[in-house]
Order: C-alpha cells, then sequence, then structure tokens
C-alpha cells in the first residue's frame, strides 16, 4: 500500500476505433505496473463503455459530458475513418468532448489513424469530416498520426511517458508530500554520496539490472544491491531524493526504466553540509 495521487485519462472515439481503445487500456495498465509505486502516480482510464450509467433527460452526449467528461484530467481523442454522430451543439460527440476539455483549461491530445484497411467500407462524408475537422484545427492543435494498431501503440506510450513526466510528476510528490515540508534525514554515507555524485559530470541516476545483478548509479558510480535488504536500503535513499526534491525525473528508457537527474535543491545542500564541515 502506497499513497499516490490519481490521474483521470479519459479516451475518447468514434465507434470504428474500438481496437485502439483497448490497446490504450493496456498502454495505461502497462504504465501503472511500471511507475505508478516509484512515482505516487495512478492513471485511470475512463470512457463511455466503462465508465458511464443509463440515465435520462437530457441529450445523451449531455449526460456523457456530466458522467465522464467533466471528471477526467486529460483526455485523448482518437479517430479513424470517422468523425462520429452529431450531437445537440457540436458535429460529432469526440468533437464536443475536445471542446469541454479546451474550454475547462484541460489538456488533449489528439491521435488520426493513416491507412484505411478497406475503403468499401468507409462512409465517404465520414472521411470528409474528418478532413474537415483537421482543416480547422490545424492553426492550434499539434496532433499524431498513426498508421496501424502497433504504431499507436508505440506512440501512445512515447506520448503519455511525456506528457506525465512534464506535467504531472513533480505535483504528484509536493501533494504527496505536503506541500514539501519533509525535514530533510541522511545519514553521513548519504552525505558522501550525494557530494561525490555532484561534485562530478554526470547528474542522473538510475536502477537498473544486469546478468542477474541489481545495481544503483548515482552519477559515474554504481552500487551493487546483494540482497533484498540491500534493495530496500536504495529504494529508500531514492524515494527520500524524491521526496526532498533533489533529483527530478529526466526521461524513460525504451523498456519503461525512469531516469532522475539532480536538481538545485541538491546542489545547494551539499555547498551547505560542505560549508559546516569547513
Amino acid at each position: 500500500m502506497y499513497p499516490a495521487s490519481v490521474y483521470r485519462i479519459m479516451f475518447g472515439s468514434p465507434s470504428d476505433i474500438e481496437e485502439e481503445i483497448q490497446v490504450a487500456f493496456q498502454v495505461l495498465n502497462h504504465w501503472n505496473s511500471l511507475h505508478s509505486e516509484q512515482s505516487k502516480i495512478v492513471l485511470l482510464p475512463l470512457n463511455w463503455s466503462i465508465s458511464s450509467y443509463p440515465a435520462m433527460g437530457k441529450h445523451p452526449q449531455k449526460i456523457l459530458d456530466e458522467q465522464v467528461v467533466e471528471k477526467s484530467d486529460l483526455l485523448i481523442c482518437i479517430f479513424g475513418t470517422r468523425l462520429g454522430s452529431p450531437t445537440d451543439t457540436e458535429i460529432s460527440g469526440s468533437v464536443e468532448e475536445i471542446k469541454e476539455h479546451r474550454k475547462a483549461g484541460k489538456d488533449v491530445l489528439v491521435f488520426f489513424k493513416q491507412s484505411v484497411d478497406n475503403l468499401s467500407s468507409v462512409d465517404p462524408q465520414q472521411l470528409q469530416g474528418i478532413k474537415d475537422f483537421k482543416e480547422s484545427i490545424k492553426n492550434d492543435v499539434l496532433w499524431c498520426e498513426f498508421s496501424d494498431v502497433a504504431d499507436f501503440k508505440n506512440k501512445l506510450s512515447d506520448a503519455l511517458q511525456r506528457y506525465v513526466s512534464e506535467h504531472w510528476f513533480e505535483k504528484a510528490i509536493l501533494t504527496i508530500d505536503g506541500n514539501h515540508t519533509n525535514k530533510i534525514v541522511f545519514d553521513e554515507e548519504e552525505k558522501q554520496i550525494l557530494t561525490r555524485w555532484s561534485q562530478g559530470n554526470n547528474p542522473q541516476c538510475i536502477r537498473f539490472v544486469t546478468q542477474g545483478k541489481c545495481y544503483y548509479a548515482f552519477g559515474k558510480k554504481a552500487y551493487e544491491a546483494l540482497t533484498g535488504k540491500d534493495q530496500a536500503y536504495w529504494d529508500d535513499f531514492l524515494e527520500r531524493l524524491l521526496q526532498n526534491r533533489f533529483v527530478k525525473l529526466d526521461r524513460y528508457e525504451e523498456d519503461g526504466k525512469p531516469v532522475y537527474k539532480l536538481t538545485k535543491a541538491a546542489y545547494d545542500y551539499v555547498d551547505t553540509i560542505t560549508e559546516k564541515k569547513n
């Protein structure tokens, strides 16, 4: 059990993007399994198929807006050959979801499928609707195009990692730690590690496994974790670095491992303990 910030990600699409929606759920689940415990972030998928319930009294899209759209922190909208069915106010439900998110100041990631498997099954009016929509948003939206499901999976994974890193990672740490009021507690050996690390020219740190052995690298020096107790110690050290904002997420490796780097707060702290010794 661990505290975490939960961000709700809505997947919106017309009816021809069923396979991509399932892949999107898989991407979120995979991200959570790799990163949620260490980043203290959980990504929760939202979609009308799993997040709505029967209701009446309003246009169906307005009901979905209340039940799903308004609860979302980020919209990922995926288009294939259809723009979707019109609502009472917009040219399609997906377009209304985009506008509602942007009106609320929430971000939207838009994906367009490039290839069409069977042209004979495509509605020419819907396809033209996609072209017209892309033309209407080209000046204020940077969208991503994908060729097939595998390409979509790769591009969504990359976009999701970048978005979380840039928008939610530091905010989640601050929220969990109560606006960063933690007491800085490091023993003498850890202070020496921080000092050597900050004085080098490699500000990054990473946990990695090679030839069956687990290592924690801080700058150019790597420490082998011989036992489970060793791993728990180094995990705790890294956790305290994160809690005190001495490191921040820099990027993810291709296999999903997070890479962190020293922050100005760490350099300032090392200057402080160095001055005390002098």
